[in-house]
């Protein structure tokens, strides 16, 4: 057993633990999980081969203490061969919120400095930032919050991101998320198809939508400044080694997946690619791995 397995000890299920999504969904086990491994496992082994990586560890056990387990999110992602990780932190009661931006800093106690030009009246249900080497080594001060609001009207579950800073700049318009039922072939398809980016639809179908990931519970698709995203929630840790391979995670990580399988084959996991096409050809930009901690 790697030696660096230690620090996950602690991170097993016990009886009575929720299995959440990254929305903060409840959804029913592949398998009983007691005993066996949460899905920040994932997350700390991701941070190893992060700079700053013992910073970010503790900037990571210091929200779980502030906020409680269970009560935030993770992405892991890849970004031009290096690890990205940004946190979430959902409150769906919007503005009778308990979680907001300035209470989460506050039971920081100094660790995390966040923008302060988000109002509390702002019907947000989530907020997001990066945690990096920059944070870590600048006093934990973080630049950007990203902010999420609900989209009424919209005919599938939906939603809208902003980022805001301290600068005198409006917040800016980052992303708009629509959920499908991952059963909903028809829909999913026709958003990814309809599209600035000019080439042959079913290429793009083929390329972004790996036909053994289709089988999920629930499909996102989001369009983004700069590019497009399909996320893939609720997939099987068997499919999760096929992503591994698709989007090529460094061979530690997927040592890691495959050696404990049994010990992860429990969970459900959410996972996503961004998508840009130039000149007919579709490159993936980024790619991410979701869990709670």
């Amino acid at each position: 057993m790697p030696e660096q397995f230690d620090e996950f000890i602690q991170e097993r299920l016990r009886s009575g633990d929720p299995y959440l999504n990254y929305c903060l969904w409840e959804y029913t086990p592949v398998t009983d999980g007691e005993g066996k491994l949460r899905a920040s496992s994932l997350l700390f082994q991701a941070i190893q081969g992060m700079p700053a990586a013992e910073r970010l560890r503790q900037i990571i056990r210091g929200i779980q203490a502030a906020v409680g387990d269970f009560r935030s999110v993770y992405g892991i992602k890849r970004v031009a061969d290096r690890w990205d990780l940004e946190v979430y932190f959902y409150d769906y009661q919007r503005e009778t919120r308990v979680l907001s931006i300035q209470r989460l800093q506050n039971s920081l106690a100094g660790e995390l400095q966040l923008p302060s030009s988000v109002s509390e009246q702002i019907p947000y249900f989530m907020f997001s930032f990066d945690l990096n080497e920059q944070v870590a080594t600048a006093g934990g001060r973080i630049e950007k919050v990203h902010v999420y609001i609900g989209n009424p009207g919209a005919s599938v579950s939906s939603g809208i991101c902003y980022g805001f800073t301290d600068k005198p700049e409006p917040p800016e318009f980052e992303n708009l998320y629509n959920f499908f039922s991952g059963e909903d072939r028809s829909s999913i398809e026709d958003k990814i198809c309809c599209s600035v980016y000019p080439g042959n639809p079913q290429a793009l179908l083929q390329t972004v939508l790996h036909e053994e990931l289709r089988s999920c519970q629930t499909i996102c698709l989001a369009n983004k400044r700069h590019s497009c995203t399909v996320y893939f929630s609720g997939i099987t840790v068997d499919q999760l080694c096929t992503f591994l391979h698709w989007q090529r995670y460094p061979e530690n990580f997927v040592t890691f997946v495959h050696s404990h399988r049994a010990l992860l084959d429990h969970l459900r996991y959410d996972v996503g690619v961004d998508y840009v096409v130039h000149k007919n050809d579709v490159r993936f930009v980024k790619s991410g791995i979701y869990g709670v901690f």
